[in-house]
Order: C-alpha cells, then sequence, then structure tokens
C-alpha cells in the first residue's frame, strides 16, 4: 500500500513509502560494493535498491554474512514493495545463509510475508522461530494470535458486506484513497500513478510515474467515465494523494510530497477552492510551523461532517508511536483553525496509523499496522461517541472488508450502505487498486406449507394470514402442495409477524415470528399441522404439573405449567366458537374419592387461569376424572424393569387434556 505520509530515514524524509516501512531501520555496516543500494534503501527508494543490491549480490565473493545481509535487504525492498512472492525468495535465501542467526527479525519479517498472502500456517511457524531466536516474544504471541483468528474469520465469515475491484476505474498501476467529491455521491477523486499523471519522473520507490489526483464520474448504474486528472493547478511533477472535501464540496484538502531531483520534502496538506467546474490554484494549509518542525510529515485529511475538525495524520512528536492520526478544531470566533491534537491512546497505538475518513453519521475509519488484524494492513471502525472528538475504542472490520492483504482507506457513500476501499489483495489489476463495497439490504421471506396432523397430507384450500405488528395484512389460500399459490411471501426487516392458519373442519392454528435483531436474510420455511375437529375426543396438550397431592401449579426452572396452559388460551383465541371441557387426571395411588376430589379442583384451577386470561368462562367445562381412565394399567406399571420406568407410566396418567364440546359457541 502506497503512503503518502513517509517515515524518517536519515537527515531527509523520503516523498512516498510503503506503509510497512520500519519507522527505525536498524543500521548495517556497508561497503563500497553495497554503498550505493545501501543508499538508496536508507532513502526508501526501495525499487532502486532492490535492484542495486542485486547487482551488488553477484559480486559479492565468499563473504557469506554480508551476502546473507543483502538478501535480507532485497527481501525486505520486495516486503515493502508488496511484491510478497519475491520477498519470500530471498528472505529463504537470508535464512539458508544463516544471517538469521543473529538477526531473529528476519523470521518475524518472513512471517509477516506468508501472512500477507494467506498462508497463515507458515506464518505461525516463522513467527514461532522468531520468538525461539530471541525475538520479542508478546509481538511474536500477538501475530500468532492474529493468524489464528484471522484463518478462523476467513472459516467462519458470515459478513454481509460484499467488495469487487473497480474494474472501469482501475489501471495496472497503483489506484487507491478514493473520495467523494459531491453531496449525491456520483463525482469521485482518487490517487493513481497511471501513465497520464502530470510527474514524468520515475519514483524510485515504486518505479512507477509519481502520484496524482484523478476524477471520474459513477452515475446511479454503476457506469464509470474515464478518469482524468485534476488539472495543472493541483497535480504537479511530486506526488498527490489524500483527499478530503467540506461538506459542501468547494473546498478540497490534499496531500503533497514535494520531490526535486536531489532531495524529498516533508509532506504537506494543501488547499484549493472550486471556481465553476473546476479547481483554483493550490496553496499550503499550514499545519506545522516548518520554521519550528522542518521534518515532520503531515497529510491523510479528513473533514467531519460539519466543518469543525479536521484529521489528518502525522509523525510530529507527542504521538503514541510511529504515525498517528492527529486532529485541529476550527474555532468560530477567531475563525481559525486551532493546534493539532494527538487523538490519544483510545484510537492511536504504537504501530502506524493511516487514512482516516470520517461518516456522515461521525463514525471514524482508519487504517492501521497494529496487531489484531488479518495481515498487512486492516481497517478498523470507531463509533463516534456523539461528543466533538470522543469515540468509543476501535474494532476490526470483519472478512471481506478486511484480508490478509493491505486494506485501507475505507469511506462511506454520503447517502448509501457502500462506498469504497482501497487493497492490494489478489483480485486487484495491478498494484493498489480501488473496491467497491456494499451491504446489500436484509431480505426475509416467509414460506408456510399446512398439513393434516394425522395423515400427513397437504391440505388444499387453507387460508393463510400474515399481520405484521405495524398492521400490514397480507392472506392467501394452500395449493395441492399444502403452500400458498404465491410460494411466499417478502416481509420486512425489524418487525414481528403473527400467522393465523383456518381451514373449515380443522382447529385453527398459528404462531409468531420475528426479523429483529437478525443480521443476514432469511426465510421463514414453516410446517403447520392442524387437526381435524371432532367432539367428545382427548386432544392432548403442553404438560400440566401439580405440587403432590394439591391443586396448585408447578411453576419453577424445570417446569411452566402456566406456558402450556396459554397453548389453550391461543387455540381457544383462534378458534373463538369453541367451547371445551378441560379434564384432569390423577395416577392409581390413593383412595379412589381423594383423586376423584383431586382432579376436579386441578381442573378447576386450569379452568380458573384460562379465565384470568381473558376466556369466557361459559366456554370452559372442568372435569375431574380421577384415577378411572387411565393410559397404562397398574399390571403394565409393575412389569417394568425399573422404579423409574414405573414412576414415568404413573406420570403419564397424571395428565390434563381437553375436548372440544361444541364448535357453535356465539360470544356475547
Amino acid at each position: 500500500m502506497l503512503n503518502l505520509i513517509p517515515g524518517r530515514s536519515g537527515a531527509l524524509s523520503t516523498a512516498v513509502t510503503f506503509v510497512l516501512t520500519l519507522f527505525c531501520l536498524q543500521g548495517f555496516a556497508q561497503n563500497d560494493i553495497t554503498a550505493d543500494a545501501d543508499a538508496s534503501f536508507d532513502r526508501g527508494g526501495y525499487f532502486e535498491a532492490a535492484k542495486d543490491y542485486q547487482v551488488a549480490y553477484a559480486k559479492l565473493k565468499g563473504d557469506i554474512d554480508e551476502k546473507g545481509r543483502v538478501c535480507y535487504r532485497i527481501g525486505e525492498c520486495y516486503r515493502l514493495g508488496r511484491a510478497l512472492p519475491a520477498a519470500e525468495e530471498w528472505y529463504k535465501r537470508a535464512i539458508d545463509l544463516k544471517w538469521a542467526a543473529d538477526h531473529p527479525e528476519v523470521y518475524k519479517n518472513y512471517g509477516l510475508v506468508f501472512m500477507g498472502q494467506g498462508d497463515f500456517d507458515d506464518a505461525v511457524e516463522q513467527f514461532q522461530k522468531y520468538k525461539d531466536n530471541g525475538g520479542d516474544a508478546t509481538m511474536a504471541s500477538s501475530f500468532i494470535s492474529s493468524c489464528n483468528s484471522a484463518a478462523e474469520s476467513l472459516v467462519v465469515a458470515e459478513s454481509r458486506f460484499v467488495v469487487e475491484p473497480l474494474v472501469m476505474a482501475n489501471s495496472p498501476s497503483f489506484d487507491f484513497a478514493m473520495a467523494f467529491a459531491d453531496k449525491r455521491g456520483e463525482d469521485v477523486i482518487f490517487a493513481s500513478s497511471r501513465s497520464s499523471s502530470a510527474g514524468s519522473g520515475e519514483d524510485p520507490i515504486t518505479g512507477e510515474s509519481y502520484m496524482d489526483l484523478f476524477s471520474a464520474e459513477v452515475d446511479r448504474k454503476g457506469n464509470w467515465s474515464i478518469p482524468e486528472p485534476l488539472g495543472n493547478t493541483i497535480n504537479s511533477p511530486s506526488n498527490e494523494g489524500g483527499v478530503t472535501l467540506d461538506s459542501k464540496f468547494k473546498t478540497l484538502y490534499f496531500t503533497r510530497c514535494v520531490v526535486d531531483k536531489d532531495n524529498n520534502f516533508p509532506c504537506d496538506i494543501y488547499r484549493a477552492e472550486r471556481v465553476g467546474s473546476r479547481w483554483g490554484a493550490a496553496e499550503e494549509f499550514p499545519i506545522l510551523d516548518r520554521a519550528v518542525d522542518d521534518s515532520s510529515q503531515v497529510g491523510q485529511p479528513a473533514m467531519t461532517p460539519d466543518d469543525m475538525y479536521m484529521v489528518f495524520v502525522s509523525d510530529m512528536q507527542g504521538g503514541q508511536g510511529g504515525r498517528d492520526l492527529w486532529y485541529i478544531q476550527w474555532d468560530d470566533s477567531s475563525e481559525e483553525w486551532g493546534a493539532p491534537t494527538n487523538m490519544g491512546p483510545g484510537i492511536n497505538s504504537s504501530s502506524d496509523e493511516f487514512f482516516p475518513s470520517i461518516r456522515k453519521n461521525g463514525d471514524l475509519y482508519f487504517a492501521s499496522s497494529r496487531p489484531g488484524g488479518m495481515g498487512g494492513l486492516d481497517i478498523l471502525k470507531a463509533t463516534w461517541a456523539g461528543d466533538g472528538m470522543n469515540f468509543e475504542a476501535p474494532e476490526f472490520m470483519e472478512y471481506p472488508i478486511n484480508t490478509a492483504s493491505d486494506d485501507f482507506a475505507l469511506v462511506y457513500h454520503p447517502k448509501d450502505e457502500k462506498g469504497f476501499l482501497s487493497s492490494d489483495r489478489p483480485e486487484s489489476k495491478g498494484k493498489d487498486d480501488l473496491f467497491a463495497f456494499s451491504m446489500p439490504p436484509l431480505e426475509f421471506e416467509y414460506v408456510p406449507y399446512v398439513y393434516d396432523y394425522d395423515t400427513g397430507m397437504p391440505i388444499v384450500g387453507a387460508t393463510v394470514t400474515v399481520t405484521g405488528n405495524e398492521g400490514d395484512s397480507a392472506s392467501g389460500e394452500t395449493d395441492e402442495e399444502g403452500g400458498i399459490d404465491e410460494g411466499s411471501w417478502e416481509i420486512g426487516a425489524e418487525s414481528t409477524y403473527s400467522v393465523s392458519i383456518s381451514m373449515e373442519g380443522y382447529i385453527n392454528a398459528g404462531d409468531q415470528f420475528s426479523t429483529v435483531g437478525l443480521s443476514k436474510s432469511t426465510n421463514f420455511i414453516k410446517e403447520y399441522l392442524l387437526r381435524e375437529v371432532v367432539t367428545n375426543e382427548d386432544y392432548p396438550m403442553p404438560l400440566v404439573q401439580y405440587e403432590f397431592a394439591k391443586a396448585d401449579l408447578i411453576v419453577d426452572a424445570a417446569v411452566n405449567s402456566k406456558d402450556s396452559l396459554d397453548y389453550l388460551v391461543d387455540l381457544l383465541d383462534r378458534n373463538p366458537t369453541f367451547a371445551i371441557s378441560l379434564e384432569a387426571h390423577t395416577d392409581t395411588r390413593g383412595g379412589n374419592q381423594a383423586n376423584d376430589v383431586l382432579s376436579q379442583r386441578r381442573a378447576e384451577t386450569c379452568v380458573n387461569y384460562l379465565v384470568e386470561r381473558g376466556i369466557e368462562r361459559e366456554r370452559l367445562q372442568p372435569l375431574g376424572r380421577g384415577e378411572t381412565m387411565p393410559l397404562i394399567s397398574d399390571a403394565a406399571i409393575a412389569a417394568l424393569a425399573t422404579e423409574e420406568e414405573r414412576e414415568a407410566a404413573h406420570q403419564m396418567n397424571r395428565r390434563t387434556v381437553f375436548r372440544i364440546t361444541s364448535f357453535d359457541y356465539v360470544p356475547e
């Protein structure tokens, strides 16, 4: 991933560097053969350095230690240039030449190369070698944990995000850091090193043209115009990138890293005003006093929706380590921007943070090289806490927003649940590419089937009615397969639905279901078994239990008899013309007369509960059957092998059932 905020390297800073550049490069003794390569490497010119090192490598004779160092440096050039397969080859050579014996960071960076390609098993092996050979144990464990988490997320990922490359906008060169340039989200600006850029020189880091800003239009159907350079008022022979605009899309802020023939200068933020359909001359937007600090990098601005704060990236003193997110605040009274403030350890880490963006709802998105992600740079989200620049703790976004590759510069569309990010994942056309992400709306369907309880055959002509909590309703009749004629109904998110199933000659049924809190599309496939209406026949119901030798309902963690009786409440509500008898049975233990009295009291307890729940008493008849109608005889119980089996048989005899006594009750 290209970053227009380089780290320090010697007295001067490079204009462009890759984000995985070590903030403090370890120095090694130079010799005449590698002097030019070492100088290019120390300046951050990794493309040049890789070529020079390979020339030097061929000239080295007999010095195994120096050959190992050069192989490692070549591997570093390719790793920092995200040419990971090439880096893999040269790290292996360095290890074969025993360079890693005294320099365990070879194993760590070799592991990062595997991790960046999604090869988590080999990455863990190298991180373990790094730890075993004197490397930072805490860092090694963190990388190993990240690998395990990343591998697991690929297996169990259930993200709703869809990520696709922007084929029409990308080129074989670097394309990254998209920003929206109008309130409709149809005009965009991004950075690119494609051949039409203004800088004609070759960037010593990438071997590509210097970066420029390009604009393009995308219509509502997703059709892209040909990207065009933003113009010579913005683009220069140096590098431009890292864009944000104010809320009215009238002021453009961007990063420029000035380069001349022999020198690199610190990156700064520049500003330009819109003049008609074009941009006026760019001028430096002073955040630092360069008379006091002439080396700190400043860039990658992001404006808050109210234009009161600008977040940016810098390596100035006072941060948490590496490159941090900072902000400045606009003062209405003085009409000036305030001094830079670090966003603190709640947002920043000891690693590097890059490419902030702030969604219209105030949420902050940024990329970081901190451990805990999937590899390379990963994108984090920090939810706005609703007051100034206060945010909740940032969290890594899930796959496929993050991958084992570099993922960065996520920006949301002004209106929709979609946007763009940048990545060098395998689907890229060349280098870093632009990708579109979206979160398709949740889709829910209700698919009912109605069958006869006793035969299992489909019921034709049953009426299925679905009613939402906001009063919306739909009905249909079942076909020869028991399904509704339409096949399914589309239902809404964050809603609760009641279902009613009715058919002449059958007991009406139904249920409820809800989409509230669901995070993925779901088909609710429901099967309903309807019982025929038969008078004076026992209908079983959920188990109702009573305290021993009492008529009190048992309600505890194991049994909730009131819930069981609610089954009858629902049935009688759905069938308002039914009248029933509610019949309680005891087992055969105890006296016959006592059981008659006990069963009658239990039946009355059930009736009283139903009345309390709103069922008319006239529809209910309590009947105590005592021990006269056991399901299992005493002889059969006595023949059972264990006491546990015998007690279970007695429990089956202690049952409560209901009978439909009529189906022509007329409510008052």
